[in-house]
């Protein structure tokens, strides 16, 4: 019984995943907003979605249900915790004189906006959480 419900969250927990990673990688700039020298991070998870849908070597698959002959096909997940070819580095648009990229007002935004994606898909995952007890009680 695990493994379907391995399955059935798998990509949920891998957005998350990365989510947090990326949540993780904002906060450590704003952090490091007087840090000289420091390099603005960031995540690009639409390239990490993209390439979830290629041919991956990590010889981890997460199996989707298929009804009809024309869903797609299986899904190929890149190793999630090796985000390290996604992290991009920003250009700032006014450049220090410390030679560091981080702008504040912009990685607050940014931090917002990683947050709110972050409880969208915890909502998400409620949502399926409670499909599941509500079939698990007949309802």
């Amino acid at each position: 019984m695990a493994k379907p419900l391995d399955n059935y969250f798998a990509f949920n927990h891998a957005a998350m995943t990365v989510k947090n990673k990326r949540l993780e990688l904002i906060s450590g700039n704003i952090a490091n907003a007087s840090t000289p020298g420091f390099k603005a991070k960031d995540l690009d998870f639409s390239s990490l979605l993209r390439s979830s849908f290629d041919k991956s070597e990590s010889g981890r698959e997460i199996s989707l249900g298929v009804t009809s002959a024309k869903h797609m096909g299986h899904f190929d997940g890149p190793s999630w915790t090796d985000t390290k070819s996604a992290i991009t580095y920003h250009v700032p648009l006014a450049p220090s004189l410390d030679n560091n990229t981080v702008e504040i007002g912009v990685e607050q935004a940014k931090y917002g906006r990683a947050i709110a994606d972050y409880q969208a898909s915890l909502q998400f995952m409620e949502n399926k959480i409670a499909g599941l007890r509500k079939a698990f009680r007949g309802e």
